[in-house]
């Protein structure tokens, strides 16, 4: 961590930040993505459990092989809630332990918390049940209405978020990690297909439902949030040089 001390002249070195994510009006916009992917959630839904879409999945069921089969059954389990939560806290312990970063630990941690979270909200929203075994000879027991959207797909999708806007430190790595990203990402989408416990629908709504509650937070957390750690409070001797975490830097 860099510091610097206190004086008169002294303040913090703020990145240049993209206005985007300071402006409230995202919110709205967020809101809406939201809104239209719960739609499409529902409407999917009342297409029944035979919906079309469910070929896709019935064509990956004819194509298993020991390579991708381990690899979906080792993401099922490592980005399940327990893995999922591991993952998030080492992170967070990083940042906060070795980095010496409070506030990018906090960062990281609530946009990768509103992005998973909010996947929880859009399956109590839809209800929609998981493909039939029957015609996708799923390789993992999943039951119940919790099918639109894909939590582990939304976890994938709110980490690269996380990675890309608080790890990323130049405008170049952040490009370089948004590949990478968007690669995982696809891994994972498609491994809930391959295991037959996802439609297509319910892995692509998990990333619109994901991105657009992280949309959401990130006005909330520049305007309200982040401030209170950027601002220095009387009395104090040192601060930190390294704010603004959620801004991408200026290149």
């Amino acid at each position: 961590m860099i510091t610097a001390p206190l004086g008169p002249q002294s303040g913090l070195r703020q990145r240049a930040p993209l206005p985007f994510l300071r402006s409230l009006w995202w919110i709205a916009l967020a809101a809406a993505v939201f809104a239209a992917a719960v739609a499409v959630g529902l409407m999917v839904k009342g297409a029944g459990a035979m919906t079309p879409e469910l070929g896709v999945d019935v064509a990956l069921s004819q194509e298993r092989n020991p390579v991708l089969t381990g690899m979906s059954l080792a993401i099922n389990t490592g980005l399940g809630p327990a893995g999922a939560v591991i993952i998030l806290l080492l992170v967070c312990l990083f940042l906060l332990v070795i980095r010496r970063n409070l506030m990018r630990a906090l960062a990281f941690g609530s946009v990768v918390s509103v992005g998973w979270l909010s996947s929880e909200v859009g399956k109590r929203l839809v209800e929609r049940i998981r493909p039939p075994d029957g015609a996708v000879h799923a390789l993992i027991s999943e039951r119940g209405t919790d099918s639109f959207p894909s939590g582990h797909t939304a976890f994938a999708v709110a980490l690269v978020w996380a990675v890309v806007l608080v790890i990323g430190s130049t405008a170049s790595r952040q490009g370089l990690l948004l590949g990478i990203g968007a690669v995982f990402v696809a891994l994972v989408a498609f491994s809930r297909l391959y295991l037959g416990v996802h439609y297509l629908s319910d892995v692509l709504g998990s990333v619109f439902i994901a991105s657009a509650a992280i949309l959401a937070w990130l006005p909330i957390w520049n305007n309200l949030l982040a401030p209170r750690f950027t601002t220095p409070r009387a009395g104090a001797q040192r601060v930190s040089m390294d704010s603004d975490p959620i801004h991408p830097p200026a290149p």
